[in-house]
């Protein structure tokens, strides 16, 4: 059996991987890890550095677009990470890359359904096109060009932010490709800048692991459609053949409560943003596995309310929450990762503040 909270795959690299255009300002084209003194790029300053070293590493792709980033009008960032992928296969030679167990050539790619798919296989002409006046599709065939875009535009993983999991980006990892997609995973996707790491999430007597592909907090419906127009398959798991109508009611409940909690953040409010998130904690465990990095990022955000109102909030409230969010963080994300840090850190800095404060009555 493996239990709860292992690593299937630890701290993997990305075969190619792109910072997207809407965090440029923010994150290192990279490394993907935030900076507050990046340097951007100064011949198209489109891409950003938290490091010369980044900006080196970087270099190896960046030179063949930093002059022609402004020409691209449409899919900037499928572009970009197209390119990535053709420049490391150009390097590659096609010879299989023996660090990981799986290769390019072993990707799913749905040529028919792409070739077949109006939207989709224009996509791939727009950006055949800009690649080609790029001159970088030099001795390779058009039709092993088709087959590459369609196994990274099949087989891409959104990266995500190490501490709120806002998507960052887009990487290739070649030995995540072996897990298919559930609405109700055995396992989670964990990124710390562009490292993946999956991690089991349940216990298993067999090896049948699972990620999602997409949001878990979509309707029925709309996890079908998302799933057919973007890998060609219907999903068959439990929670998708039960399509329980309760569920409707209660997604319904969750996004509503989702923005409550955010217009009371907003305004300051912090005690009805509070009620809001003590909701979604109880919501989020009808609908998603326990340990489920979303539910456990709630968990973090559900403990800084409490900590910003302990001054109304009973001690013991306050220690059992840490206890319970501190577990679950740990199982969920790894003792190592950002977000767990950061939550026994909260935790730690209160039990310091009420030492002290203890020590201040005794005195």
């Amino acid at each position: 059996m493996v239990i709860c909270g292992t690593d299937l795959v630890s701290s993997i690299l990305p075969y190619v991987h792109i910072l997207s255009s809407s965090s440029s300002s923010t994150y290192c084209s990279q490394c993907l890890n935030s900076s507050n003194d990046l340097k951007r790029c100064s011949k198209c300053h489109r891409t950003s550095y938290c490091s010369i070293s980044c900006q080196r590493k970087d270099w190896t792709y960046h030179k063949h677009e930093c002059s022609h980033l402004h020409t691209i009008n449409d899919e900037y960032d499928l572009t970009r990470l197209f390119l990535r992928l053709i420049i490391r296969y150009k390097q590659d030679h096609g010879i299989e890359n023996t660090s990981t167990k799986r290769s390019i050539s072993d990707l799913t790619t749905h040529e028919n359904e792409i070739y077949n798919d109006k939207q989709r296989y224009k996509t791939f002409q727009l950006v055949y096109q800009y690649l080609k006046s790029w001159d970088l599709f030099e001795n390779i065939a058009e039709k092993l060009i088709f087959e590459l875009f369609c196994r990274l535009v099949i087989n891409t993983l959104t990266i995500h932010d190490t501490i709120d999991f806002k998507s960052i980006g887009y990487g290739l990892y070649l030995d995540a490709t072996i897990y298919n997609h559930s609405c109700m995973p055995t396992c989670h996707t964990i990124f710390n800048g562009i490292y993946l790491s999956i991690r089991t999430i349940s216990d298993q007597l067999n090896n049948e692991w699972t990620i999602n592909y997409i949001d878990l907090l979509e309707l029925y419906e709309n996890r079908q459609q998302c799933l057919r127009s973007n890998y060609y398959f219907t999903c068959q798991c439990k929670r998708c053949l039960e399509n329980d109508k309760h569920e409707l009611i209660l997604l319904d409940k969750i996004h509503h409560e989702e923005q409550q909690m955010d217009k009371f953040i907003n305004k300051n409010d912090f005690f009805d943003a509070y009620q809001s998130s003590k909701n979604l904690c109880d919501y989020y465990s009808k609908i998603l596995p326990f340990y489920h990095a979303y539910v456990s990022l709630h968990h973090v955000k559900h403990l800084k309310l409490e900590l910003f109102l302990a001054d109304t909030m009973s001690d013991i409230t306050i220690q059992s929450t840490m206890k319970n969010t501190c577990e679950r963080v740990k199982i969920s994300m790894g003792e190592n990762h950002p977000l767990t840090r950061e939550t026994i850190k909260l935790c730690e800095h209160y039990q310091l503040e009420m030492a002290l404060k203890n020590r201040q009555i005794t005195a």
